[in-house]
C-alpha cells in the first residue's frame, strides 16, 4: 500500500485492531473504547476486508488471532507509538 492509499484507512480501525489483539474479546474492547459490541463487530468486519484476512477467529469466548493478524500486530505496535508521540 502506498501513502496515497492510506486515505482509505480509518485510524480508529487501527486503534480498535490493537485493542482486539490485546483483549481478544469484542465485549471488553467495546467497554474499553466506550462503544457497543455491535460497533466492534462491524469494525472487525471492516478490518477483515481491509486486510483480506479473518484476523481473529472465535474459540469459545475468546478470539484467536490468525498468523496474519499476529504479523500485522507486530508491525503496527511500534508504528502506533510513533504516531501517538508525533501527535
Amino acid at each position: 500500500m502506498n501513502r496515497n492509499d492510506l486515505r482509505r484507512v480509518d485510524m480508529n480501525l487501527l486503534v480498535l485492531f490493537e485493542a482486539l489483539m490485546i483483549e481478544r474479546n469484542l465485549t471488553r474492547v467495546g467497554e474499553k473504547l466506550f462503544i457497543t459490541q455491535s460497533t466492534v463487530s462491524a469494525a472487525l468486519a471492516r478490518l477483515r476486508e481491509l486486510f483480506d484476512d479473518p484476523l481473529l477467529i472465535r474459540s469459545g469466548r475468546a478470539m484467536e488471532p490468525t498468523p496474519r493478524a499476529m504479523q500485522i500486530f507486530a508491525e503496527l505496535g511500534p508504528e502506533m507509538d510513533v504516531i501517538s508521540a508525533a501527535i
